[in-house]
């Protein structure tokens, strides 16, 4: 699981950040993203390019949102 706690950075940090590790997923790799808010723009670029999403809501103000290219991993069974 690639960690990305993007929580404390400005915009456009956390989605360069988010790209650039969505690129070089591979295989099952999972991104297990941070961060304040709901990044809907994200997963537009996500769904887009082929890749996955499941976002999480524990707080007000904080998200988990994870994401991958593969097809076989279920990310419902993932702990939060």
């Amino acid at each position: 699981m690639i960690l990305l706690d993007t929580r404390e950075l400005d915009h456009p940090i956390p989605m360069e950040m988010a790209v650039n590790a969505f690129k070089k997923l591979s295989g099952d790799e999972v991104i297990q993203m941070i961060h304040r808010r709901e990044p809907i723009p994200l997963f537009e670029i996500i769904l887009k390019n082929g890749g996955r999403f499941r976002s999480i809501q524990l707080e007000e103000n904080l998200w988990h949102i994870y994401i991958t290219r593969s097809k076989t991993v279920d990310l419902e069974a993932i702990d939060v």
